[in-house]
């Protein structure tokens, strides 16, 4: 007996557009299997049936049932390809004929005898890289375009694009890519009349005309001059079927020409472009790469022969393909009714799609941690051990791709050679993947920095071109325009930081820098792989994130900790270390990690490592103090350096006042989300918590368990307490001299309101440095007498506004107000919503920060990302960047996996998401395993959020919620706290742990440590073991069966 086929709602005329995302089809495509199934079908608007997994999609692959379709999308491009190889249809005559002509043009050998061509232009890629310098940021698929084309070109065709003496693309692109895009277009256009569409078929039209033109343009040009090589081109002209002695007409041979510059550029194009984002991603794969290609190839020049003997590259460009199919589905046909699955019927003639990327990510195959970029799951055997037909990027049987040894070959030099020559980073650390759909897909706005890995290579690289002598400048900060830079010791200053608190304190220690002798350069630590020298003195701040590096310090960490690194040797260094210790297991990890590699290399420590605690200590003050008493004094020990006459003293910004000005000029580099949705979710009177709901810009994704990043503006009210200090209209101009060490903008007028709002932390609390100095400039002897003494007594806690406002006869400028606020910084919240309910829009819970002054001042302490939020209305944009979750803080890839999720307040968040998918999921006849949920609370009618969802999912048998009411715990079974419930509960959470249960858990460290010493008191009473054997059990879970997100 068959199975129906799941599918969602239809509408009439429309089908299920309203289901695809038109900028980012495959993501909504994915979405609905997560909801459905392996199979379902959808009208859009014909229907279509799609395969997601491997049980029912490896079936298809069996050519005497199933056979290639053209159809959707594919389809309108045969008004451009017609009976091209791609695009035919099965069983037409001009197929048949090309596929037996050109098989034996992309044999090994012809394909080997193309190598120096493509060697040619991956040279002039790199040569451009180079000259450019490592600052400039490459726009990677862009760059990658020109390379694949003009290999294409030369290679098959005997033609010279030379797209990389342009600056635009070449024609064809912009014409290829308009044909493409309009072809996904017309496949989901509705029945209405063509003049609806006139001006879109114009356009159409003109591209297909372009593609066409230049087709014809070098196979006239080739029988005008007839040429012995054995390209491609040739073989379309010349080759004669032995059989029957046909050989390909021009238009055949004109549609075969556009086919081959289309599929031979443009996926390899996006399958380069993923590659390089996945290793700049997972840094441990680029060194491994890296390591590869060095011990294989080291310093000469690749050869043709070096092709079979990296196969790590190889297995990375697999992993990449699993995880980005260029090309994401191809559609068959069933030949006769067939029964799939056992249970599914496909009529004859009825259309099923694969989705390569849910069949690619599919648990059963490749295990649990199919998101992640693994490249040894493709290595060697366990490549060639995968199930059969478990890997199809390059489509299926007979109808697979004709290219992929052309390919193969150069993608495998692209990336030896730019691996080999450069050190490659994100341009920006932050960018989190963007997806870029026509017929094809690619990374969208991702952009990345090339640093030669050898400093001289413009000078010995004669044998790609002649290299400029004009030298590169590195960026660096710049000092105070009356300091001789000449005259300055070189300081290298190196952070690793995820939310801006060390990039500040690196920008803080280079803006002293210059008064104490010293010429920063300040630059993230993934930028300074492999730039240290001997007489440069390296300072580095870095924290860690779950013991893990920043996101812009991995490839600094894999560097430092992989092999000796002799150019570290002797090189002077510190480390400021920033963390949390209430998260003990993993506090200053990274910067022990840095700082003993370094040592170990033979690097010379300065300074012992310094430990920030931003859980205790004054950030900033206690930078200042480390500086001031530990760091520059070894400094200037080492570099026999002058103290300098007034290091302590206040510095100003150099900059000019403009009060005519009043447009805004500063943006920041994030998202832009709109505002959906904004409520109270507590009684009026209780300590306000707020659910927010956004929706995402097109073709962003996120999981359940992901953050969602947000940059706030300061409140309007505290803006405004600066203005009026310092006596400045709202529309006040500054212009920061070019001169000044500042992350700042500088040489362009900027609203002094703007900066203030968006740029800097007003609320920071003082450090005694500035303090002090804010003494020395009060006129009033008792005054100042009175803030020495406060000083003194070490408990000022205010911000720099407040104690201005506190002392108002301070002489303190506007300028040196200005240079004493560390910039603002982002705020990373737990998405409180599942993708499966609406994949553009994603909630978050927070509380709002609205406490009584700490410094007792008259204004209340507010929190400037909160109270941010709970300004916003609906339908307003704010500043977002999606952040995914560390690995693990995830729902199991089994749904029927058990979980225990444990959090107070809106530690909720993440855990809303996990049980609103699981709830989805069950709602579609999915099965889901059980769930325990432990919450922490005041009171059932103060905070006891979403209660209406919980209630209703815990009927549906989805979860079990298990409250403790800190006010009320004679409700909560005399539980306060969520710790005493799950102690009070343990009987199940030990019954779920031998199902193999996970554990979560999301809250302030306070709850993160009350969690783990209740789980040791159970492990003891439920094993007899001792304390510190149970404690050490449940260490021991952590990154396997217990993720934990805590937060300050």
């Amino acid at each position: 007996m068959t199975h129906p086929i799941p599918s969602p709602r239809a509408y009439p005329f429309i089908g299920n557009l309203l289901d695809i995302d038109a900028s980012n089809p495959t993501a909504s495509l994915a979405h609905l299997a997560d909801v459905y199934g392996p199979i379902f079908k959808i009208r859009v608007p014909k229907e279509r049936l799609w395969a997601t997994n491997y049980a029912v999609a490896s079936e298809l692959f069996d050519e005497k049932r199933f056979q290639k379709a053209v159809t959707g999308p594919l389809e309108q491009v045969r008004n451009l390809t017609g009976d091209g190889l791609f695009t035919a249809y099965q069983g037409e005559p001009a197929w048949q004929l090309a596929h037996r002509l050109l098989m034996p043009a992309f044999g090994p050998l012809p394909i080997k005898s193309m190598f120096p061509e493509m060697q040619d232009i991956v040279n002039q890629m790199v040569l451009k890289w180079a000259r450019f310098g490592p600052d400039r940021e490459i726009d990677v698929a862009d760059d990658f375009t020109r390379l694949t084309l003009d290999s294409i070109a030369i290679c098959a065709m005997g033609d010279r694009f030379n797209s990389f003496y342009h600056e635009g693309q070449h024609p064809f692109v912009d014409a290829m890519v308009g044909t493409l895009s309009g072809s996904f277009a017309r496949s989901r256009r509705l029945p209405l009349p063509s003049s609806f569409y006139a001006k879109e078929d114009q356009a159409y039209a003109k591209d297909i005309a372009t593609c066409e033109n230049l087709a014809k343009e070098l196979l006239t040009n080739r029988r005008a001059n007839p040429t012995d090589k054995k390209d491609l081109l040739n073989a379309m002209i010349n080759a004669e079927d032995p059989k029957t002695g046909e050989r390909l007409s021009d238009p055949v041979i004109i549609r075969n020409m556009v086919t081959f510059l289309i599929a031979g550029h443009e996926t390899t194009s996006g399958l380069l472009s993923f590659l390089f984002y996945l290793l700049l991603e997972t840094p441990p794969a680029y060194r491994k790469l890296q390591e590869e290609i060095d011990t294989v190839v080291g310093k000469r020049t690749v050869t043709v022969d070096d092709m079979g003997k990296l196969p790590y590259v190889e297995a990375c460009l697999r992993e990449t393909l699993r995880l980005y199919s260029t090309a994401p589905a191809f559609t068959l046909t069933a030949k006769g009714d067939q029964i799939i699955d056992e249970k599914y019927l496909i009529k004859d003639g009825q259309h099923i799609s694969v989705l390569l990327s849910k069949f690619h990510r599919d648990p059963e195959v490749y295990g649990p941690d199919v998101e992640a970029f693994r490249p040894e799951r493709m290595y060697k055997n366990a490549f060639t051990n995968l199930p059969p037909n478990a890997w199809k990027p390059f489509g299926n049987g007979s109808r697979a791709c004709i290219g992929r040894p052309f390919a193969w070959q150069e993608a495998i030099l692209a990336v030896a050679v730019l691996v080999q020559t450069f050190q490659f980073t994100k341009a920006d650390p932050n960018y989190k993947l963007e997806i870029q759909t026509a017929l094809t897909i690619k990374p969208k706005g991702f952009f990345m920095k090339a640093k030669p890995r050898n400093a001289d290579f413009l000078d010995t690289a004669a044998q790609l071109g002649q290299a400029p002598k004009t030298k590169v400048q590195a960026l660096g900060v710049r000092g105070k325009s009356d300091v001789d830079k000449s005259k300055l010791q070189p300081l290298e200053i190196l952070y690793g930081s995820n939310t801006g608190t060390c990039e500040a304190l690196a920008q803080a220690l280079a803006s002293a820098s210059p008064d104490h002798g010293f010429n920063p350069t300040v630059r993230s630590l993934d930028e300074g792989v492999s730039s240290a020298k001997k007489n440069h003195p390296m300072v580095i701040f870095t924290a860690s994130y779950e013991g893990q590096p920043p996101d812009n310090a991995g490839h600094f960490v894999e560097w430092v900790t992989s092999s000796s690194n002799a150019e570290i040797k002797d090189v002077p260094y510190a480390v400021f270390g920033v963390g949390n210790r209430e998260w003990a297991a993993t506090y200053q990890r990274i910067p022990k990690v840095v700082d003993e590699a370094l040592a170990k290399i033979g690097a010379k420590r300065l300074v012992d490592r310094e430990e920030c605690d931003v859980a205790a200590d004054k950030v900033f003050e206690k930078c200042d103090d480390w500086q001031e008493f530990k760091l520059w004094p070894a400094l200037r020990k080492q570099f026999n350096v002058d103290a300098p006459q007034d290091a302590g003293g206040l510095k100003g910004l150099d900059l000019s006042l403009d009060t005519q000005m009043r447009s805004t000029i500063l943006r920041q580099d994030t998202l832009i989300g709109e505002v959906t949705e904004t409520k109270l979710l507590t009684s009026p009177g209780a300590p306000r918590k707020r659910h927010i709901g956004i929706r995402l810009p097109s073709g962003t994704q996120y999981r359940a368990g992901d953050y969602l990043a947000v940059l706030p503006v300061n409140p309007p009210a505290l803006v405004k307490r600066v203005l009026n200090r310092f006596q400045l209209p709202w529309d006040a101009m500054i212009t920061i001299a070019e001169s000044n060490t500042t992350s700042l903008p500088k040489g362009m007028p900027i609203s002094a309101h703007d900066t203030l709002a968006s740029l800097v932390e007003i609320e920071s609390p003082v450090s005694s440095r500035v303090a002090a100095s804010v003494s020395k400039s009060i006129p009033d002897e008792k005054a100042a007498s009175e803030l020495e003494e406060k000083l003194q007594k070490g408990n000022l806690t205010m911000s720099l506004l407040d104690l201005l406002e506190q002392y108002p006869e301070a002489q303190i400028s506007f300028a040196q107000f200005l240079a004493s606020l560390p910039p603002m910084r982002i705020r990373q919240y737990s998405i409180s919503s599942s993708p499966l309910a609406d994949p553009s829009v994603a909630t978050l819970t927070y509380s709002v920060i609205d406490a009584p002054n700490r410094s007792g001042g008259k204004q209340n302490f507010v929190g400037i990302c909160t109270t941010y939020m709970e300004r916003l209305s609906v339908g307003d944009r704010m500043h977002i960047s999606l952040k995914p979750s560390r690995t693990g803080f995830h729902l199991p890839a089994d749904d029927h996996s058990a979980i225990i999720m444990a959090c107070a307040g809106t530690g909720l968040a993440p855990f809303r998401a996990f049980v609103a998918e699981r709830a989805i999921k069950k709602a579609h006849g999915g099965e889901v395993g059980p769930a325990l949920l432990f919450y922490g609370l005041n009171r059932p009618e103060e905070d006891d959020m979403y209660r209406d969802e919980f209630d209703a999912w815990e009927k549906e048998g989805v979860v079990s919620v298990r409250r403790a009411y800190t006010f009320k715990p004679e409700e909560s079974h005399g539980t306060k706290f969520v710790q005493e419930r799950l102690w009070h509960d343990r009987e199940d959470v030990v019954d779920l742990f031998r199902q193999d249960a996970k554990l979560y858990l999301c809250g302030a460290g306070v709850v993160g440590q009350g969690v783990e010493g209740v789980m040791t008191r159970i492990r003891s009473e439920m094993t007899g073991e001792n304390e510190e054997t149970a404690k050490q059990w449940v260490q021991d879970l952590k990154g396997d069966r217990f993720w934990s997100d805590v937060f300050s």
